[in-house]
């Protein structure tokens, strides 16, 4: 499935701007291609515990099932950060959506996961699109901790790095003690940090970074900074903030859900989540490398 007929315009009908309007006509019409072609299920996390899910792109709601990862996010973000046939870092590769869509984009995807049971889901299914002829290029998948696999990477070994790392304790993948998720809060941010400080080292030079992250509460309904904590983390490690948007998440059940919430608590319904990308180096070389003229 063709992305765009260059790499200087919208990816179907998307646009960069700083808000990612998932809710509407061009973003949802370019979902259900990917649909149509068997993203969107969940796959492999059957086990996953739910907590305050901010639910996922097919639009069923909050908390009826694991989160699935939006293609057209991935797809949009390989096309504006990625230099043609390139190659991906995803250190919580989770579901083979990112995979999937940077393979049949061409590019050169390395996901890292700690279930391997989700791997060989990934594995499969990869295996059924390369039947289908949907894959210009293979994604990998490593079963394993990424605090483990990415000291073994090597340094300026990629040309992007795309992930969406766990939320904390938002969705409780599995209850091994290396999983983030299953975490302490201070073990979360520690193992966390370091695994950003890694992946800043496995990326190349004048080269973009994008996390996803949302932001989660403590006990006490606090919210936690887990935004900031990836800024910084990203800035100690060499990696400078260069653009920040807003991923609009469908609203699902939240408008049934929000009056009682609203009364009892004051929380926001929370129907958004942070796309950050960083450099590492020289913005306008990285810019030049995504065209497919850098030198």
């Amino acid at each position: 499935m063709a992305a765009t007929e260059n790499r200087y315009g919208p990816v179907a009908g998307i646009s960069p701007f700083s808000i990612y309007r998932s809710e509407l006509g061009p973003w949802i019409n370019r979902r259900r291609e990917w649909k149509d072609l068997g993203l969107g299920g969940a796959a492999g996390r059957e086990d996953v515990e739910l907590y305050r899910l901010p639910g996922n792109f097919g639009g069923t709601g909050y908390g009826v099932a694991p989160s699935v990862f939006d293609p057209v996010l991935a797809e949009a973000d390989y096309h504006w950060y990625c230099p043609p046939g390139g190659t991906i870092l995803d250190p919580f590769a989770g579901g083979a959506v990112r995979g999937l869509v940077a393979g049949n984009g061409g590019y050169r995807y390395t996901g890292v996961d700690l279930s391997p049971g989700q791997v060989a889901v990934n594995r499969d299914t990869a295996d059924d699109w390369r039947t289908r002829d949907l894959l210009a290029a293979d994604p990998e998948w490593i079963t394993g901790d990424a605090a483990d696999v990415l000291p073994e990477l090597p340094s300026g070994g990629f040309d992007h790095v795309f992930t969406c790392p766990p939320y904390h304790d938002l969705e409780v993948y599995s209850d091994d003690p290396a999983d983030l998720s299953a975490m302490s809060w201070d073990d979360f941010t520690k193992a966390y940090e370091a695994i950003i400080a890694e992946s800043v080292r496995c990326l190349a030079d004048d080269r973009f970074s994008t996390w996803v992250v949302g932001e989660v509460r403590d006990r006490a309904g606090m919210i936690r900074g887990l935004v900031q904590h990836t800024i910084a983390a990203h800035e100690r490690a060499g990696a400078r903030l260069y653009n920040d948007g807003v991923l609009m998440n469908t609203i699902g059940t939240m408008a049934m859900r929000l009056p009682a919430q609203w009364t009892r608590s004051r929380k926001f319904g929370r129907i958004h989540q942070y796309v950050l990308t960083f450099v590492k180096g020289d913005p306008r070389a990285a810019t030049e490398a995504v065209k497919g003229t850098a030198a």
